[in-house]
């Protein structure tokens, strides 16, 4: 009896994951895309105080009314049903991409990209299309490689803004040819901006004013040091494009956990100021130390954290199983996309003395 479905079965398991399974006991993680700060004290009584006087339920689907007028007041947009509140923003990529994506429809994506979106496209039978990003000009878009993918059968454009792995922000004018050609072609628009709010100087532009037809996801995970919470959303101008989501988010897990939806309404209500200030210091003190002691790894100058995507002069994979062994844990570029190959991405989200130390086994080792 096959006991896999077929849909999963030519599923690859994710290979961030299968490096972490190789990994030596108590290694420096620089690899998992994860702030690795606890999350704010304040926020941790204030859970504790929910749960010693309140009954955790079932939300409503879409999420607890304030906590939705809280991520709408974000964006300054109406809420009424503009928002879903989801198990992450992961969760909110799969809801929203079931809901919008039909088997052979196929997705646009810049190469390299998150590696969740291919998956989630392939396992629910669409047909993933990749875009280079210019690696001669510091992964920006160049539109002849853009134009030269995207085409009538382009149903949807998923982005993610800042990028994963590289950390760099769309600027203006790729944001209004993104839009400009999403809005000619009728083509749906999703934007991952999770680590919008990881910003080193100025907060990047959303898109979810510049185009009636985009779904914005994001989340606590990444700004608020929450990833175990789990607390995501997708937003739209249009809230026709966030009922079918709803709808799905039902069936996928009927609500995101009350205690998390309650914490997250006070998380919003605080600035991030700290754990921007944190990273902000991690990634001068990581960059110095790169530039003097690993001078053969050049930067990819981002502008929001925690990454840092880095040139070797090396095959990314067998880099990656050296420092491995060695003890430390980073990503190859090349899991990301083809054009990813040769690149390392640096985590420096963690504190600073396991930094220094995780740095250190590199600059002995590279």
């Amino acid at each position: 009896m096959k006991i896999s479905a077929d849909r999963i079965a030519n599923i690859e398991r994710s290979k961030i994951r299968k490096i972490f399974d190789r990994a030596p006991k108590n290694a420096i993680n620089l690899g998992l895309g994860e702030i690795q700060f606890r999350t704010s004290k304040i926020l941790i009584d204030y859970a504790k105080n929910i749960l010693d006087n309140e009954t955790l339920k079932y939300t409503p689907n879409g999420g607890l009314t304030e906590l939705r007028q809280k991520i709408a007041e974000y964006y300054t947009i109406n809420f009424d049903e503009n928002v879903c509140v989801t198990v992450g923003a992961e969760e909110a990529i799969f809801a929203t991409l079931f809901s919008h994506l039909n088997p052979n429809d196929e997705v646009l994506m810049p190469n390299p990209a998150f590696i969740v979106y291919d998956s989630i496209v392939k396992m629910l039978g669409g047909v993933s299309v990749k875009f280079d990003l210019d690696a001669t000009n510091n992964f920006r878009i160049n539109k002849k490689f853009f134009l030269q993918n995207i085409s009538h059968k382009t149903k949807i454009l998923i982005l993610n803004n800042p990028s994963n792995p590289i950390g760099i922000s769309f600027t203006n004018d790729e944001m209004d040819f993104i839009v400009n050609e999403c809005e000619k072609r009728d083509i749906l628009l999703i934007v991952d901006e999770i680590y919008r709010d990881l910003y080193l100087q100025n907060r990047p532009k959303s898109f979810l004013q510049m185009y009636e037809n985009v779904i914005v996801i994001s989340g606590l995970s990444k700004s608020h040091c929450m990833s175990g919470w789990r607390v995501g959303w997708c937003i739209s101008q249009n809230a026709e494009l966030i009922k079918p989501i709803i709808k799905s988010h039902q069936f996928i897990c009927t609500c995101a956990p009350y205690l998390s939806q309650k914490v997250a309404i006070k998380a919003l209500s605080l600035e991030n100021t700290e754990i921007r200030e944190k990273l902000r210091k991690n990634y001068d003190f990581a960059r110095k130390f790169i530039e003097i002691k690993i001078p053969n790894l050049k930067i990819i100058e981002p502008n929001s954290a925690p990454y840092l995507f880095l040139k070797t002069d090396s095959d990314d994979m067998q880099l990656t199983e050296k420092l491995l062994q060695h003890g430390v844990i980073v990503m190859p570029g090349s899991i990301f996309g083809t054009n990813g190959k040769t690149f390392l991405r640096l985590n420096y989200g963690l504190e600073k003395n396991i930094l220094q130390k995780g740095l250190e086994i590199i600059a002995k080792n590279i």
